[in-house]
């Protein structure tokens, strides 16, 4: 039984479920059960009536709307078994996407008004995401069998007749994602934006680099990729059960990731990390090193072993991660750029007699005042082109940098003292965002790095700290669950950690947090994955003890 939930709790929440289905397939209609909708939409209003989709319907769509029309008929038509057509003009049996520009006042640039009707189903938005996320509330009122990839028998799709009103609470809704550790082929990331898109995240940090591997290709300094990529910590750390996946993201390739998220209007953000989380940086160039003398006569493999993981911040590899950050910026157009700038051990700092000699040549007071200056030589180079920095938590010590966007993990101080100080903020919180975390019983989990964190207990997040006031609050961007990949060995492992944890995430970012009912969630939750098992993710049963 699922800690948080008694035991005579989930037979109703069951009980609720079976009488769901079998209102669906004997033709129920207001009657029945409300649509089981995740993120809960801000409004919606139940009518009597159903719209059936047949080879027959056609969607209405010109200009912009019309690149959304098409994302609609690729999604239906796996399990529709056809690919439904676009006509020109609007009429019975017609699916009808369009801008309104007059929407933007009430529904923002990611909201929607969708309305189905007996006879023809309408979509608007202000903007092309909004049309985005209507489609997939238009997807979960159909039957789950719609996310199939195959052909779907002896399926009704129907649509109960509804009027739903929705927009995002918070504009930054992320998931993070760690082939540093352990690298993720392009397939399965393309994998994990699809089942984010489906819940309407639209932020997905990748922590390209750490101690452990370097998974990007930069030009101007090779070695990274070809030496920094030959590490695998997940495996270690499984005692060798994990396939070794080495490896690296081309220039080409990081192309084609942006591409694909963008058409799911989700927005790839780059962490490279410095100054500390560097060691495999400093394997393939030792400079970087506050003893590269020490390092550079050494093959690669010897230098893994004694490598310290936090860069020495001359201004030599001040330019050096310049010119990384020179290209990331060309490869990523998303405005927010990560740097990491957590856990540095500065007290290398300290016993080095050239970093003593740089505080007192730039007048710093201690090591804080150096892991500050560095922050700052990286917040100017971002502001300079157009981008903004964002770092964790740890790049308050010392003073902020002017531009910084602070990402709070130590719990909610870190981002409420940005609030308070005029920056923006994304709440990613270990004590309820961490999906590395236990989700059951130790002994029925799959290895995980500690903690325990249940679905209840995310549903349970507020990502806007009480103690702001409404300026301050404006400025929580949002919020963040992160999945370290430390233990998770592939795609269907990283699956099994974020779902349906982030289904309740989403429903704390996206939903109005006045409606909030973690038992009327929990139903729609476990309605909600018959999808997910349709579309073949493997999330973490509600019911299970374990894996």
């Amino acid at each position: 039984m699922r800690r948080g939930v008694n035991g005579a709790a989930w037979v109703a929440v069951l009980a609720a479920v079976g009488l769901g289905m079998a209102s669906a397939a004997f033709g129920g209609e207001a009657e029945g059960p409300r649509p089981a909708i995740i993120p809960q939409p801000v409004s919606m209003d139940v009518r009597a009536g159903q719209f059936r989709f047949t080879p027959a319907t056609r969607i209405v769509a010109e200009g912009a709307a019309a690149g959304e029309a098409a994302k609609l008929a690729d999604a239906l038509a796996p399990a529709m078994g056809c690919r439904l057509q676009r006509t020109a003009e609007a009429g019975p049996n017609t699916v009808a996407l369009a801008i309104d520009a007059s929407l933007e006042a009430s529904a923002g640039g990611e909201g929607y008004v969708l309305e189905v009707a007996a006879d023809r189903v309408t979509l608007k938005a202000s903007a092309p995401a909004g049309l985005f996320y209507g489609i997939q509330t238009l997807r979960q009122l159909l039957p789950p069998a719609v996310f199939s990839p195959a052909k779907a028998a002896d399926t009704a799709w129907t649509v109960p007749c509804v009027r739903i009103v929705d927009r995002p609470r918070l504009g930054w809704r992320g998931l993070l994602i760690d082939p540093a550790r352990h690298f993720i082929p392009v397939a399965d990331v393309k994998r994990f934006i699809d089942a984010m898109a489906l819940h309407k995240f639209n932020r997905l940090q990748i922590h390209l680099t750490d101690n452990e591997g370097w998974r990007v290709e930069i030009a101007a300094y090779p070695e990274l990729a070809r030496v920094g990529s030959q590490m695998d910590r997940t495996r270690r750390r499984t005692g060798g059960k994990a396939p070794p996946r080495f490896g690296f993201y081309t220039q080409a390739d990081v192309r084609e990731l942006v591409r694909y998220a963008s058409a799911r209007h989700v927005t790839l953000v780059p962490e490279i990390e410095m100054p500390a989380h560097t060691g495999a940086a400093i394997v393939a160039y030792p400079r970087l090193s506050l003893t590269p003398g020490a390092l550079a006569d050494l093959p690669p493999a010897e230098r893994w072993r004694k490598v310290r993981g936090v860069v020495a911040p001359r201004p030599a590899t001040v330019a050096f991660l310049q010119d990384v950050l020179a290209e990331v910026v060309e490869l990523f157009p998303g405005r927010y750029i990560h740097i990491g700038g957590d856990e540095a051990n500065t007290n290398h700092w300290k016993t080095s007699d050239e970093m003593q000699a740089q505080m007192r040549r730039l007048g710093l007071a201690d090591v804080h005042a150096l892991h500050s200056w560095f922050i700052r030589q990286m917040d100017a180079f971002l502001a300079k082109r157009g981008r903004r920095m964002v770092g964790w938590d740890e790049i308050l010590q010392g003073g902020l940098a002017p531009g910084a966007t602070v990402m709070s993990w130590h719990g909610a101080e870190g981002g409420i003292t940005a609030a308070r100080a005029g920056h923006d903020t994304v709440m990613a919180p270990t004590s309820h965002t961490y999906f590395d975390y236990y989700q059951g019983p130790r002994e029925a989990e799959p290895r995980a790095l500690g903690g325990f964190i249940p679905v209840e207990k995310v549903y349970r997040f507020e990502p806007v700290p009480k103690e702001l006031t409404g300026d301050q609050a404006a400025h929580v961007l949002g919020g963040q669950a992160q999945l370290w990949g430390e233990f998770i060995r592939d795609a269907r492992h990283r699956e099994y950690m974020a779902w349906p944890r982030a289904a309740a995430l989403i429903e704390t970012l996206w939903s109005p947090p006045a409606g909030r009912d973690e038992g009327a969630f929990l139903e729609r939750l476990a309605r909600h994955l018959k999808r997910l098992k349709a579309a073949g993710i493997h999330f973490r049963p509600l019911d299970a003890p374990g894996a």
